[in-house]
Order: structure tokens, then sequence, then C-alpha cells
């Protein structure tokens, strides 16, 4: 009983990592775990801390290459969270063996089928995604120059914030002709360097 409860959590573990069905391979994962530990009759909280540290181990394998010393750090993790529990090494041999046998099996159907790191590609996708969104913003800003008329934000005195057109980031910018409140519409006289001057617009 615990060798399946073993080996299906491993099987969540890479659904969790290879597909889409994140929230599935968690459930699996966690729900197997659990009940491993639990049917296996664990008292301790040391053989839990070396298997999910094993666990992060692997996975961190797999996205930072260190020559195999993770995998096998974690591989060792592993086998000695699985021994503290079963309290015997041929026990421990055949739950861990059986769980990697199936593991390596399905993860080589999975990527054979087009599945990868899912996860891992959809968050760099995501964060490629955000930067180009931010470069795309930052080039339709419209150009600052003399005689744009904008709305003061903040109130000028002198200086304050000051929004142009329709954009929503405010400048900062100094007045020349004192305190201006907020809501005024106010034009650029001058501009020095990044020093934006407006006056209120007649």
């Amino acid at each position: 009983m615990e060798t399946l409860l073993l080996t299906i959590g491993f099987i969540g573990i890479i659904f969790l990592v290879l597909t889409p069905w994140r929230k599935t391979g968690t459930i699996v994962a966690v729900g197997s775990i659990v009940a491993y530990f639990y049917f296996a009759g664990v008292e301790s909280w040391v053989p839990i801390v070396l298997f999910v540290v094993g666990l992060i181990l692997i996975v961190l394998e797999v996205f930072i290459p260190d020559f195999g010393l993770l995998g096998i750090l974690g591989i060792g993790s592993l086998a000695l969270g699985i021994y503290y529990t079963v309290g015997d090494i041929g026990l421990m041999v055949r739950d861990l063996s059986l769980a990697l046998v199936v593991s390596t099996i399905l993860i080589f159907v999975l990527i054979r089928n087009g599945y990868s790191l899912s996860n891992f590609n959809k968050i760099v996708l995501n964060a490629s995604s955000k930067q180009a969104e931010n470069v795309e913003a930052s080039e339709e800003k419209t150009e600052i120059k003399v005689g744009m008329v904008g709305e003061a934000v903040t109130p000028l005195r002198p200086s304050g914030k000051v929004e142009f057109s329709q954009e929503a980031q405010a400048y900062d910018v100094l007045s020349s002709e004192g305190h201006i409140e907020v809501g005024a519409k106010v034009v650029i006289s001058e501009i020095r360097g990044t020093k934006i001057v407006v006056r209120r617009q007649k």
C-alpha cells in the first residue's frame, strides 16, 4: 500500500512539473505523500523534512544545471526520509526504486508526446510578455515639449506633479508662478534638461 502511494505521489509531481494539469498534479502529489507517511506510521518530522527537501532538490535539478549534484543530494535525502519512515533498507530500496522506475517511464512517455517544462516556460513567457508590454508602453509615451498643456495632479508649491495628454504617468514639474492648485491647467514654458517648468494656462 505504502509503495503504491509513494509511486502515485511521484506521478503527481511529474504531472505538476511537465503538464498543464498543475492543480490535479498538486492534489495527487500532496494527498498521496501525506497518505504514505500516515499509513507508514511515521512518528517524527525528520523523515518528512528529509523527504520534502529531497523533492525540492530534485525539482531544482531540473531548472538549475549543476552536473547532477542537486539531483544526487535530492535522491539521497529522499532515501534517508524513506528509510527513517519504514526502518528497513530493503523496503526503502524497493519503494524508492519502484517510484523512480515508474516516474522515469512516465517522463519518457510525456516527453515523447510533446510535453515539456510547461509551468517553467509559462512563467518565462509571462515575464517576457510583461517586459515587452512595458517597453511598448514606454515607447508610446507622449514626447514632452514646450507648449504642451497638462493638469496638476498635486499642488505645485512650486514643485509638484502634472499629467500631460491622456497618460497615466505624472511628471515632476516646477511652477514659474509659485503655488498652483490641484486640477489647474498648466502649460510647459521651458524645459531645462530633465527639469520641466510650467505656468498657469491663460
